[in-house]
């Protein structure tokens, strides 16, 4: 369900009339197109962050190589990230969300770390003074590595990755989560749907009565 939507009662019910049932139509339609047009809009977001991620993907084949980035770098025995859950919400349409997995205790092994212009800069100067202003980043960079964090598949590359293979696990890593909502969404239009012929039923059952 779209965000803002309310929750609607759409049980049929013996008491009510025609009346009624023409405005719990109405309802029902404008929750449909609401949801119809977030499902429209998700799906061009999730369309944008695959495309980019497999750019960014061959982005990383063509510096590295493309050896260097295939499933051949895959780890025999890979645990997931993250988990989906599935609920009924009280109008019976079903809600995906993704939950993060808690690592396990893992050996400790080097950072990441990003290959770009300013680091092969200094990795070319032979001065102290520029070998300085990087211990900063360094320190909290450590800092941080002693925190509990997920494993990163980026490790299965080398330690030495380009920007571009960061940015493809970013997208796809956002396609993940965009692709629950959608899943809920579309769950959740049909369940539209349903209750929505449900009602017409009811409705041209109340007219030959009424009739």
């Amino acid at each position: 369900m779209s965000e803002g939507s309310a929750t609607i009662n759409m049980a049929p019910s013996a008491d009510e009339t025609v009346v009624d049932v023409n405005q719990r139509l109405d309802d029902l339609l404008l929750r449909l197109m609401d949801d119809l047009e977030a499902l429209k809009e998700k799906r061009q977001c999730l369309n944008t962050l695959i495309e980019k991620g497999w750019f960014c993907l061959s982005q990383s084949r063509y510096s590295m190589g493309n050896k260097s980035v295939s499933s051949m770098q895959y780890k025999p025995e890979m645990t997931p990230s993250v988990l989906v859950q599935d609920s009924t919400t009280e109008d019976g349409a079903t809600t995906f969300t993704v939950e993060h997995v808690q690592p396990e205790k893992e050996e400790k092994l080097p950072e990441v770390e990003n290959i770009g212009a300013a680091d092969q800069v200094l990795r070319h100067r032979g001065h102290k003074d520029t070998t300085e202003a990087p211990k900063s980043t360094t320190i909290e960079e450590s800092e941080k590595s002693k925190s509990p964090s997920t494993k990163d598949p980026l490790r299965w590359f080398g330690v030495l990755v380009p920007q571009s293979l960061r940015q493809a696990q970013s997208n796809f890593r956002q396609g993940i989560l965009l692709t629950a909502e959608v899943a809920s969404l579309q769950s959740s239009i049909e369940e539209t749907r349903r209750q929505y012929r449900a009602l017409l039923v009811q409705k041209k059952r109340e007219q030959v009565h009424s009739g």
